[in-house]
């Protein structure tokens, strides 16, 4: 009998460890999304005029250097008749290691000065400062909304990388575009700045995402191309991103790539997931839960939560550290703006704080709102608690994973319940089981 038992239990071991291995899923990267990071980045191609060859050389841009940059000179389509002739880099990781511009596509302009003539763009797309022979140029138009521009890896075809451009808007914020002027003609060496507005925003479609479907932890997984070069799974480069279900925004949680199998993985509500078999051209990837290995990065109940520190809406500027609210319980509530049920949780946020302010503390960090709209926020609608900002550090310290969550501790710090909803919580204040 008790070699029986042996045998069974050694079965449900090995069925364990099989049925780990078998929820393995191929997750297909079909949505272009973008990083947190990237998304509230406003980068752009800046452009400048040209006078004459040769030109210069971006690659110090922005560094502070005594070294002058080095020139070289471009085969011109025919410009005649043009006006506003001006010229710009577009960033791309796949030029061939021959070509004397590395890093950048020459672009050439016609017509930029916005006016009733369509601008014309000519784009150096293999990478020999030829212009005549990459075809018609793009035209842009005052009411083109954006261009996407594809390139293509001289050294791996399939590979190709799109960034899309566009104008800003005549009424744009002129202070900002005065800021861009300021630090574009204060590095851009000898080049002459045409000026942002006359420049392109540019947003680079480099992160492929896609949704990995687990009941009411679903979310959403992404492969960046990080050196734009059309290739996703370059060890050491390129990154993973995790983020919230069908969301086109991702979380800053990125996850480099490792070549070492098993080594590319993350860590998600207490489930280890690991990463092989990442497409090259970022179209799909695979993923594996692992039962066996041990969370490493998790909140634990019991334990103390990271110390951090946060900037309030109501201090000007001044940092407030968490253990201000070591003396009570604390409710931390991370949130952003028009997620599911936060019309709910800000009335359960409003009488926990006007009827049981004596028994718990409230600290609510929002992520992604400017300091001037959060401010307007809280005085629209009369907000009566703490509100202060978040950030990627404070999320990753936080392991949060989706918006809203809500962190309750006990006296000291000490987690009691990860997950706890803002209503969740005011129910067990009205039934005195805090």
């Amino acid at each position: 009998m008790n070699t029986c038992r042996f045998f069974f239990s050694l079965l449900l071991f090995f069925s364990a460890i099989a049925s780990a291995a078998a929820q393995s899923k191929v997750v297909e990267l079909g949505d272009f999304a973008f990083d947190e990071k990237s998304k509230k980045m406003q980068a752009i191609v800046a452009v400048y005029k040209y006078p004459k060859q040769p030109f210069e050389d971006p690659s110090l841009n922005g560094i502070a250097s005594k070294e002058k940059a080095p020139t070289f000179n471009a085969i011109l389509p025919d410009l005649t008749g043009v006006k506003d002739t001006c010229y710009a880099y577009i960033y791309f990781g796949g030029v061939p290691k021959s070509s004397p511009l590395q890093g950048y596509a020459l672009v050439v302009l016609a017509n930029n000065a916005r006016g009733s003539q369509p601008c014309s763009l000519w784009i150096d797309r293999n990478f020999n400062l030829d212009l005549t022979d990459d075809g018609p140029p793009i035209a842009y138009t005052y009411n083109t909304g954006y261009k996407d521009i594809q390139l293509i890896n001289a050294q791996y075809p399939e590979a190709k990388y799109t960034v899309r451009i566009s104008r800003f808007p005549f009424n744009y914020n002129s202070k900002y575009l005065a800021m861009l002027d300021e630090f574009y003609k204060e590095s851009s060496g000898s080049k002459k700045f045409a000026g942002a507005f006359y420049s392109f925003k540019e947003e680079r479609l480099n992160v492929r995402a896609g949704d990995y479907l687990l009941g009411n932890d679903s979310f959403r997984i992404a492969l960046k191309d990080v050196n734009c070069n059309g290739l996703y799974n370059e060890a050491g480069i390129d990154q993973v991103i995790i983020g919230e279900y069908k969301n086109t925004t991702l979380l800053d949680i990125k996850v480099p790539i490792n070549s070492k199998k098993g080594q590319t993985y993350f860590e998600r509500n207490g489930k280890h997931f690991n990463i092989d078999q990442i497409d090259a051209l970022g179209k799909q990837l695979n993923i594996a839960i692992d039962q066996t290995v041990e969370i490493k990065n998790a909140l634990v109940v019991g334990k103390k939560i990271k110390k951090f520190k946060f900037i309030s809406t109501a201090k000007d500027g001044k940092k407030i550290a968490i253990r201000k609210y070591r003396k009570k319980p604390t409710y931390i509530y991370v949130w952003r703006t028009g997620e599911t049920d936060f019309a709910k949780d800000t009335a359960a946020l409003r009488e926990i704080q006007d009827k049981y302010a004596d028994k718990v503390n409230l600290v609510t960090l929002n992520y992604g709102e400017t300091p001037k709209e959060l401010k307007s926020f809280k005085k629209r609608n009369r907000i009566n608690w703490l509100i202060g900002y978040s950030s990627s550090k404070i999320n990753q310290n936080l392991h949060i994973e989706k918006f809203p969550t809500g962190i309750l501790t006990k006296k000291r710090l000490r987690i009691k319940q990860i997950g706890i909803s803002a209503v969740e919580l005011l129910n067990l204040l009205h039934n005195n089981t805090l």
